[in-house]
């Protein structure tokens, strides 16, 4: 995989590394007898081959079967390398069958000053389709985390991904608490740092003066990925992790790196205070994207267990996107994201079973994501009954949803809509950890309801003393009840700089049935808003007694111009889903579609 071709911040490394050499790079080492390699080749002409691999690749009949010299967490074959460093020091790339690999080739590149290792899995145990991500990979040949292959895959997928990536990057961030006096996190660093003091009593366990190098910088878009082994995880990182803050925008599963913490529990007494130094330096590779003057976003943190990384190919499309989606997931923070909800139900339901399948679909949606988003529920997902207020169920509910979402360490909100007193109500209610965000009630009836709706006095107003509209990460989010989006064009109402309508939709019956245009819908209600207001639209809804159809659009955005809405087609859509879940529930099937923002 090192003969693919893409401009790797390695290059500047190497150049720092040769103009840096030391005098004992350039001695002459003493003739062994029968010994073919030309004894003028030093360290620079090395990594001048290395450079040259890099830039160019290496040709598949000179990659090593049984062992690699491993350079700055990368691998190459060590008797090319002794090939190319011959045209660096004499002109010309050397014949390999005019002196021996193994034995010699090692010992040469070793006596420079090189780590050479017998490769523990080779090219040829690679399957060409991957398994899904979550699968460790089987093969005849023992593999285990120190796998040399692993991070050199890893960096050459982001490669692939990204175009530019620097291994072993160095930030100039110093490494006492005292060096973010100034930083709004002071004092929770400081209180890790004095928490790891504790622990086992070790007063001074940073000796650097500058935090050491990170496993991989990806320049575009900004972000740092480390490759986390068994070492990373400790007691002390455990300690450490449990005092970040609640709403940290962390680029990996806090909760998860804790369990591994728990069940790892490594140590590493070399130095004593070793384990307490490694959990100080990945914390402040986790506040990096807090310093204000670097603008990175979350750090990345891949753990090496999680799958056998080196049987990835950054030359299979679906090995590529597989991990690109890995990736992304987990450095997003302020990239919020909306899954809709479309349920196909039976028309008989109660308040319990709607719950019950709420909790489930919140569950599921937590696990496929990272970062800030809403789940968005239909209309009516529960009702108050023939006499009740939605009102009445504001508090249960409420606290039913804040149980799910305490015990995650993100910003997420739930919204689904309340019906009442035999539909005369229809509230939609936004609900996050800390209980209800916003409620809005109908504003704008069908010609049915505008005898006996209880709408609301304008799109406005607020209801039980909560405004309709929330803000997530700087998005503006407004609560719209079925019919409303229809209302937001057909009224022409003033845009408010809405970022998104949430637009929770009642039902569709069986065809021919009344409320069974979907399509008429989608185009005069998602689409019709977001033409007015310039805005992205998500609705969600149930199919009573029929089947969800595929292309029906949850996401819409418009940007068709002056375009007429009636032409519209679902091939104007420009947004589509990043993911799709199936959830079955009882006899009911939720399909949930998330959507990046």
């Amino acid at each position: 995989m090192l003969n693919l071709q893409f401009e790797m911040g390695l290059t500047n490394l190497l150049e720092r590394q040769i103009i840096s050499a030391s005098l004992d790079d350039y001695q002459y080492f003493e003739p062994r007898a029968n010994a073919m390699i030309p004894q003028n080749i030093r360290k620079k002409h090395i990594l001048g081959a290395i450079k040259e691999a890099e830039r160019s690749g290496i040709p598949k009949n000179r990659v090593s079967k049984k062992y690699l010299l491993v350079y700055m967490d990368k691998t190459y074959p060590p008797k090319y390398l002794i090939s190319l460093a011959n045209k660096h020091a004499n002109g010309k790339e050397l014949n390999p069958k005019a002196f021996y690999g193994g034995t010699e080739s090692n010992e040469f590149l070793r006596q420079l000053g090189f780590k050479v290792v017998k490769r523990q899995t080779s090219l040829k145990s690679r399957p060409e389709q991957s398994k899904p991500h979550n699968v460790l990979f089987k093969s005849k040949i023992p593999h285990n985390e120190r796998c040399p292959n692993c991070k050199e895959t890893v960096m050459a997928l982001l490669g692939k991904i990204y175009g530019k990536v620097e291994a072993n990057y160095k930030l100039h961030i110093g490494v006492s608490p005292e060096d973010f006096r100034d930083n709004a996190h002071y004092k929770i660093l400081k209180e890790i740092y004095q928490g790891l003091q504790k622990h086992r009593g070790y007063k001074k366990f940073t000796k650097a003066k500058m935090l050491p190098r990170c496993d991989f910088f990806i320049p575009n878009p900004g972000f740092i990925v480390e490759f986390d082994e068994s070492q990373h995880f400790t007691a002390p990182r455990r300690i450490a992790l449990e005092q970040y803050p609640e709403d940290f925008g962390s680029g990996f599963d806090i909760q998860r790196w804790i369990g591994l913490c728990e069940q790892t529990n490594s140590r590493d007494n070399d130095p004593p205070y070793r384990d307490e130094q490694r959990a100080w330096y990945d914390t402040l590779r986790d506040f990096l994207p807090e310093l204000e003057d670097l603008k990175l976003k979350p750090t990345a943190r891949l753990y090496s267990k999680e799958m056998q990384w080196c049987a990835l190919s950054p030359d299979n499309p679906e090995d590529v996107i597989r991990f690109k989606n890995l990736v992304e997931n987990k450095y997003r923070k302020h990239e919020n994201w909306v899954a809709t909800v479309v349920a196909l139900s039976g028309r008989k339901y109660n308040n319990d079973e709607r719950l019950q399948a709420l909790s489930r679909i919140v569950e599921e949606v937590l696990q496929n994501t990272r970062g800030d988003g809403v789940i968005l529920f239909p209309a009516g997902w529960l009702n108050a009954g023939k006499k009740r207020k939605p009102r009445n169920l504001y508090d249960g509910t409420a606290a039913f949803v804040k149980t799910i979402l305490s015990r995650k360490r993100r910003n997420v909100v739930v919204a689904l809509g309340i019906d009442g007193r035999d539909d005369v109500d229809q509230v939609a209610i936004a609900i996050n950890k800390n209980g209800i965000e916003a409620i809005g009630r109908k504003f704008h009836p069908t010609r049915e309801e505008e005898e006996y709706l209880d709408r609301a006095k304008d799109h406005l107003s607020l209801e039980d003393n909560h405004k309709r509209v929330f803000s997530l990460n700087g998005k503006k989010y407004f609560l719209a009840v079925c019919y409303d989006s229809f209302g937001i064009r057909q009224k022409k109402l003033p845009g408010i700089g809405i970022d998104v309508v949430l637009n929770h939709v009642h039902r569709f019956n069986p065809k021919g049935e009344r409320s069974s245009g979907e399509v008429y819908f989608a185009k005069n209600g998602f689409a019709g808003a977001s033409k007015e207001w310039g805005c992205l639209v998500f609705g969600a809804a149930v199919f009573f007694d029929r089947e969800i159809p595929k292309r029906w659009p949850t996401g819409v955005y418009w940007n068709r111009g002056n375009k007429s809405i009636q032409n519209w087609r679902y091939d104007d859509n420009p947004i589509k889903w990043r993911s799709q879940l199936s959830i079955g529930i009882k006899k009911d099937v939720a399909l949930v579609r998330i959507y990046s923002l």
